[in-house]
């Protein structure tokens, strides 16, 4: 376990935003059996070549990809800006997927499942196609979809730079009701967000907008799965965000629940990939519950008077964990934790509650 730094991390650095690790499926490809000419009698039979992983396990699956990143890849150094994203479309093209992006126009770290509301009037939301960032216009080819990228802003079209940007929550609200149908007539088989930079465990994912956004689509009843990258605690490692890694597993996670018939309409995953550093090593995908602690570790400083004040907000240490088989854990161990969610806070009713209600006539 990589020990819990003192020094305080840069709060956007750390964005708020079962373990069916299956390798590639193999096909075996068997030569038909053919007779030489002489001598009369004799057959050679051609030796089954060796099984060998299929290139395309995703062949034909419709994904509806989003973030909470935004969908503009503007920041091409440190990726904060989308390139998670981007990343993972090339991985799920590549595995021969057909993806959709929708996403939000800007940076929604930390939005949750927030999602616009009309009130008295109709809002606008605009759904505007964004050019592919360079390295990545290649990607893609093929499909109904065909790898199509589009922002969404909260304002009549067309989103400038400084046009507010709508939620992941309004994105995927968007996309499948209305916009996916230009593309899909049925609409996708799944919706992937991700990968986000920075992990989304224990308490802090309640307020991720990458984990918001897969909630949204459990409210369609359309299968989700959260990505999200680990942000190394050594800021000078920034640059190395594992995005790649983290696309990799999510398309190898992906191929074995399609090949095991487990990509139902509630399920929703939270997968959070490490970032290993020199002399480490990375562990396994793990089934992990959500942790209790705050990996934020969010601060208030100052004093604040009776009549109200201003108060600093930072990020600090990670809380002590106290939950067995937390997230968290596994994410400090290196382990890949996937996290079952099921989006509907539907947790049961305590007995005295109920007990209470009852007198409550």
């Amino acid at each position: 376990m990589r020990p819990v730094p003192s020094v305080p991390l840069l709060p956007r650095l750390l964005a708020i935003g079962v373990g069916l690790a299956a390798g590639v499926a193999g096909i075996v490809a068997a030569a038909p059996v053919t007779a030489a000419p002489s001598p009369p009698l004799a057959i050679s039979a051609a030796k089954p070549a060796a099984p060998k992983p299929a290139t395309t396990p995703l062949a034909g699956l419709k994904v509806l990809l989003t973030n909470d990143d935004s969908a503009r890849g503007a920041d091409a150094g440190f990726g904060t800006d989308g390139k998670g994203l981007y990343v993972l479309r090339r991985a799920l093209c590549a595995a021969g997927a057909d993806v959709l992006v929708v996403a939000p126009w800007s940076q929604q770290s930390g939005a949750g499942a927030r999602m616009t509301t009309p009130g008295f009037a109709p809002v606008p939301l605009t759904v505007q196609a964004v050019s592919v960032p360079t390295a990545y216009a290649g990607d893609c080819a093929g499909g109904a979809a065909g790898g199509a990228v589009f922002g969404v802003c909260a304002a009549a079209g067309p989103c400038g730079s400084t046009t507010p940007s709508a939620s992941p929550a309004d994105a995927v609200n968007v996309a499948l009701s209305r916009f996916a149908r230009n593309y899909w007539s049925g609409g996708p088989d799944v919706v992937l967000s991700g990968t986000n930079f920075g992990q989304n465990i224990g308490a802090t994912l309640n307020h991720s907008g990458t984990v918001g956004a897969a909630i949204t689509a459990h409210e369609y009843a359309v299968p989700a799965v959260a990505v999200s990258a680990e942000v190394p605690r050594d800021l000078a490692q920034i640059p190395n965000v594992p995005f790649a890694a983290a696309a990799d597993f999510a398309v190898r996670l992906l191929g074995g629940l399609v090949r095991r018939g487990l990509l139902r309409d509630d399920l929703v995953l939270n997968v959070n990939y490490p970032f290993v550093g020199a002399g480490e090593r990375l562990g396994r995908a793990v089934n992990a519950e959500v942790g209790r602690s705050s990996d934020l570790g969010l601060t208030f400083a100052g004093e604040v008077p009776a009549s109200g004040g201003t108060y600093l907000l930072s990020a600090g240490a990670p809380a002590v964990e106290t939950r067995r088989n937390a997230d968290t854990t596994a994410l400090a161990d290196n382990d890949i934790p996937v996290t079952a969610l099921d989006g509907d806070w539907g947790r049961s009713m305590p007995v005295g509650v109920r007990l209470l209600l009852g007198s409550l006539r």
